[in-house]
């Protein structure tokens, strides 16, 4: 099979775009490359070792899921984010994990409930240590592996578009937030505990409440709350 698709014209650039690909899109994920930040080709290339080509046609592609902004004439950027759009992405995300809670409830497998309850074990401990960056990964984790929990495969993959912009407007784990973090790492019990109960209804509510940020002021504390939704999480 292997030999078979060796002569295949284009096989080999088209493997390297995905890599380059994959890349830089975790590269724009992780931050190492700031919103506004100029990808320019022939410099990508010869970091990576490759041909412009295959550097191109990844651009193009990040381009078209809106993580790259390319401006004529100037080059392609790392997109960056008006308040406007910040909006748009929260309520993108509240639609996304509304949904995700809906269409997860009740059919989480014990292998992966058990995951979630490390990740936020995971979570206290990382507020203990005072790494919010490490907490913010484990934030990110959580609600990915629900989205992903949720059987629908589209979920995941509209996830990894808007991931990005949340990372880099940090809608969540801003680091502006001065709340009890402990807390915000409770509110994920609080979502896994919900998805176990078999009320679909109550648990679209209350991902919809936590991804827009909601759960607070609904306990009567005006303070922020998704540290990034502005409540943490």
């Amino acid at each position: 099979m292997t030999d078979a698709l060796s002569g295949i014209p284009g096989l080999e650039r088209g493997l390297l775009s995905d890599q380059i690909y994959d890349l830089v899109k975790s590269m724009i994920k992780s931050s190492q490359l700031a919103p506004g930040e100029q990808l320019v080709e022939s410099q990508l290339a010869r970091r990576l070792r490759v041909s412009q080509a295959p550097v191109r046609d990844a651009l193009k592609q990040l381009a078209h899921e809106g993580l790259v902004t390319h401006v004529r004439h100037q080059g392609n950027f790392v997109t960056k984010h008006s308040d406007e759009e910040a909006q748009q992405a929260k309520q993108a995300r509240v639609a996304l994990e509304a949904l995700a809670g809906r269409l997860t409830c009740g059919r989480l497998t014990a292998e992966t409930r058990a995951r979630l309850e490390e990740v936020i074990a995971a979570m206290h401990t990382a507020v203990d240590a005072q790494d919010l960056p490490a907490f913010r990964e484990l934030d990110f984790g959580f609600h990915r592996a629900i989205i992903e929990a949720s059987g629908n495969t589209y979920l995941p993959r509209m996830w990894d578009i808007i991931e990005p912009s949340l990372r880099s407007m940090h809608l969540l784990g801003d680091p502006e937030f001065t709340g009890d973090w402990h807390q915000v790492a409770d509110w994920h019990r609080s979502l896994l505990d919900v998805l176990d109960a078999g009320d679909a209804d109550a648990a679209s509510a209350l991902f919809e409440a936590h991804a827009a940020g909601t759960l607070l002021d609904a306990e009567g504390d005006g303070a922020p709350h998704d540290a990034g939704s502005t409540d943490g999480g």
